[in-house]
């Protein structure tokens, strides 16, 4: 395998001057066979079994597969780790492998079928016996019944289940032939079906082809980030259904990130697989956006990039590579294989590239690339968001892969991606690729081959991982039960983790629901034990999705999602399921019946009810209201007259409008959180698990103040520049804004030390240290956030930037903690477009330091270039816009 020092110049080095376009070792190879059946009879022919034999001595000594396929491929099996590859060519049906071919020539010999190195029609012609070994149709019982090779049955194949581990080796790259790295530039696995090409069973989402001699594995990827994608039915329960990408952004919190990555990863690795494709690193730009469940970045690049860069670190830790996703501007679903995002360069570097480059910082494998066009290129097919921004400017060495069937000519390689998934579009074909420079093929196959080096664990031969796409991954694909009691517990607390509590009142006073103590604890969360609790409405008991023949791939359900990103569960545990085994007295009623409502609410303490909603890959959604919007709201406003307190329970795939919230006593959220949803509610409403995450998306008063998909087919114009994200809601009112979460308890803010400047390597640093007390009844943690305001405000820049936030421990009634901020290089910098770099702010920023980007505590300011402390940090309140 390819290795390189800890201070590797980057693949350039690995960049032979020029290589030949065709082996001599093949050449020597064939040429021995050639002349061993040019000592025979000129009719003397061999039979299948010698073919084989020669040829698998052949590939011994060189594997190199060609996996140019001109026609429609019919099918594919391996031959001694590479592909024996079917094509259909102009005199009939070719075979080839390793650099040989296998065809029939019917003017020679009655229509000998041929062992040679030439492809039919190649400009070889010559003479019939001519560096040629014949074979004969007749000999032997093992051909196939259209007198071709037994393809699937022959001995290549069967050697399969034979392979020990890939043992990695130290090689240059200028041992790797071009078939060998055309290897790794090209899926496989998809074949042709009724309508369109499906994934074969036994395969992962994506593959390559494993070379063995150079000891470097199949690439095997599979969906998504958020666990182990249950494409068939036969995978439920074999995987661990985790909380959405989204559920961790709301943690805001590095290290749980990083643990749920590490998780997904080991399940990957039990799975065969070696490769995750995620996270998805785009910014959500609008609610509606079909798949905002997966964004990792939420609404804000700064969070964005360092969840993203936590999550990357924690998977590949594992040895199970990331596949950063999807690159760029991927911010809808309508329309998404059509619609050209344009978008300012300045915009680009400042609001939705910084995630990437965390990635890219971070050391991630791979980045795909994705289905929308960019300022009127595709984005596969684009230089200047491949070449220039991602691998110039950023410095990206990893590859490029396309989203799958992204691709749309076969200018995409010298536009920049590196890899076609799933292969079979012919984009990427030998012939397709031919007109490449040489150093381009080998860039292309270094960035490969580095993406994979620079995971330590690639370094060394691991039987979990060795598996053969296609060939004996099945037992670990299948059979495997990746999923661990362990797993379990950890998803648990990770969906706890990311619930987020929007509203704790304080019960009517004529009831007995609240809590005892005073503060904080008098509020109606957490429940109080001998409470009766009447659940009502249908959200509370959903049913997962149940994979059969009925099932279309976008079903999704208040757990999951549709789309490529589902992950199927047998253990998913409903809200109700949740609170009956967290030993909740209850009164039930599981329909959205109002009188069956009123019926239970009887003699209740508190009456709880849930809503959900769906979302799938493919589509937006047509509205942000949950699905039990009517009920909901006839729900809480009866129990305010009933004087009975509420708590509404949201399962959501981001964000939604709550017309309702101001009715309801409480309400809990969390986004899409996987089969351990129930029990996490449940903890968080008992109080077993405290309440500390925050929205990393903001929640409308209304639709109408979102900004929706665009509906162009082929322009969707970012006319909000950067005030995209959560400052598109700057100046209006929200139900509940960015950063927004409470606790069971309340906090204090004090400065601990002002601004102060710090000079280190020429680069100047402004840091402040605040002291976060609990200065209510019951243990908490709280999530300081820090905004900054740039000087010389502008129309076109937002008026606060999220700058820092740091999570405390857990915090003791009266306990006090000190948190740090640091301020200085990138995060007082814009960006410059006339020279396509950063550049340093000069003059008075504004600061403050808060519980949300609505919830100010502490304000003051700097000079940015570090010349004078020009407002001391005080004590403040209130929302920065008035509202």
């Amino acid at each position: 395998f390819l290795f390189v020092s800890p201070g590797w110049p980057g693949p350039s080095a690995l960049r032979p001057a020029m290589l030949p376009r065709a082996s001599t070792a093949v050449a020597a190879a064939v040429a021995s066979i050639a002349a061993s059946a040019a000592t025979a009879a000129a009719d003397s022919l061999i039979s299948w079994d010698e073919a084989y034999v020669r040829a698998d001595e052949t590939l011994s000594k060189m594997t190199a597969p060609l996996l140019h396929i001109s026609g429609l491929c019919k099918r594919w099996d391996y031959a001694n780790g590479l592909l024996l590859q079917e094509e259909l060519g102009a005199a009939g049906p070719v075979y080839s492998a390793g650099g040989l071919y296998l065809y029939q020539r019917r003017e020679c010999g009655n229509g000998r079928w041929v062992l040679g190195e030439q492809p039919p029609n190649a400009g070889g012609g010559g003479s019939c016996g001519a560096n040629e070994a014949y074979v004969d149709m007749a000999a032997g019982a093992a051909s196939s019944s259209n007198g071709g090779p037994p393809v699937g049955r022959n001995n290549w194949f069967l050697k399969c289940s034979d392979w020990g581990p890939v043992v990695p080796v130290a090689v240059s790259l200028e041992w790797v032939s071009n078939g060998e790295k055309m290897t790794l530039l090209k899926g496989v696995g998809w074949v042709m079906g009724q309508w369109w090409y499906e994934q074969r069973k036994w395969w992962y989402t994506g593959n390559t082809v494993p070379i063995p001699r150079l000891g470097v594995p199949s690439l095997k990827f599979h969906d998504s980030g958020a666990g182990f994608r249950t494409t068939w039915s036969e995978l439920v329960g074999t995987a661990t259904a985790f909380p959405s990408m989204l559920a961790m952004a709301a943690t805001w919190d590095e290290d749980v990130v990083r643990a749920y990555a590490a998780a997904v990863g080991e399940e990957y690795k039990g799975k065969g697989a070696n490769g995750v494709l995620g996270p998805v690193a785009d910014l959500i730009r609008t609610p509606f956006a079909g798949r905002s469940f997966e964004c990792l970045a939420g609404e804000d690049p700064y969070l964005g990039k360092r969840m993203v860069a936590s999550y990357v670190d924690g998977l590949q830790s594992k040895g199970v590579f990331a596949v950063v996703k999807h690159w760029v501007f991927n911010q809808q679903e309508t329309n998404r294989g059509t619609e050209s995002s344009v978008v300012d360069e300045q915009t680009a570097w400042e609001l939705y590239y910084p995630p990437f480059e965390a990635a890219v910082n971070a050391g991630v494998a791979a980045v795909m690339c994705s289905y929308n066009y960019v300022n009127g290129k595709q984005a596969c097919d684009n230089a200047g968001i491949l070449t220039q921004d991602l691998k110039g400017r950023m410095r990206f060495e990893g590859w490029v892969m396309s989203d799958w069937y992204a691709l749309q000519s076969g200018h995409s390689a010298k536009a920049g991606t590196d890899m076609d998934m799933p292969g079979t579009d012919g984009y990427f074909s030998e012939g397709a690729v031919a007109g490449l420079p040489q150093e381009r093929l080998d860039d292309m196959a270094a960035r490969v081959l580095v993406g994979m080096a620079r995971i330590p664990a690639f370094r060394k031969a691991d039987p979990a991982t060795s598996c053969r796409a296609g060939c004996n991954c099945s037992g670990l694909l299948y059979d495997t039960m990746a999923a661990s009691a362990a797993h379990g517990d950890l998803t648990r607390s990770l969906a706890a983790a990311g619930a987020v509590l929007l509203k704790n009142d304080r019960p009517p006073t004529n009831t007995s629901a609240s809590g005892a103590g005073s503060g904080p604890s008098e509020r109606l969360l957490p429940l109080q034990p001998g409470q009766i609790v009447a659940v009502v409405g249908s959200a509370c008991d959903a049913r997962p999705v149940q994979l059969d023949w009925t099932t279309s791939w976008t079903d999704a359900d208040y757990y999951s999602i549709g789309g490529s990103g589902r992950v199927v569960s047998n253990r998913t545990v409903s809200v109700l399921e949740g609170l009956i085994q967290a030993g909740v007295t209850l009164r039930l009623s599981t329909t959205d019946s109002m009188q069956d409502a009123k019926n239970v609410m009887q003699g209740a303490d508190v009456v709880l009810t849930c809503g959900g909603a769906t979302t799938s890959e493919s589509f937006d959604r047509s509205s942000l209201k949950l699905d039990q919007h009517a009920f909901i709201s006839w729900l809480v406003q009866h129990a305010t007259k009933a004087g009975l307190p509420s708590a509404v329970v949201a399962l959501a795939p981001g964000a939604v409008v709550m017309p309702w919230h101001e009715n309801a006593t409480a309400i809990l959220l969390l986004f899409l959180s996987g089969e351990a949803t129930g029990h996490a509610a449940a903890d968080v409403l008992t109080g077993k698990a405290l309440p500390s995450a925050r929205l990393p998306v903001t929640l409308p008063s209304r639709e109408s103040d979102a900004l929706p998909p665009c509906d162009e087919r082929s322009r969707c114009e970012y006319k909000e520049k950067l005030r995209g994200g959560w400052h598109i809601y700057d100046h209006k009112h929200v139900a509940y804004p960015f950063g927004h979460g409470l606790t069971y308890t309340e906090f204090a803010y004090a400065v601990s030390r002002d601004w102060t400047l710090r000079i280190e390597g020429g680069v100047v640093r402004w840091e402040i240290a605040v002291e976060i007390t609990n200065v209510g009844s019951t243990a908490g943690v709280e999530v300081a956030q820090l905004y900054i305001r740039y000087p010389g405000q502008d129309a076109y820049r937002p008026e606060w930037l999220l700058r820092g936030f740091s999570k405390t421990q857990l915090l003791a009634p009266g306990q006090t903690q000190q948190v740090n901020f640091s301020v200085g290089g990138r995060e007082l910098s814009e960006w410059d477009v006339d020279s396509h770099s950063w550049r340093l702010v000069h003059g008075r920023f504004s600061a403050f330091v808060g519980a949300s980007s609505r919830d100010m505590r502490l304000c003051g300011g700097f000079i940015g270039d570090g010349s004078a402390l020009i407002e001391p940090t005080r004590e403040c309140s209130g929302s920065p816009f008035g509202r």
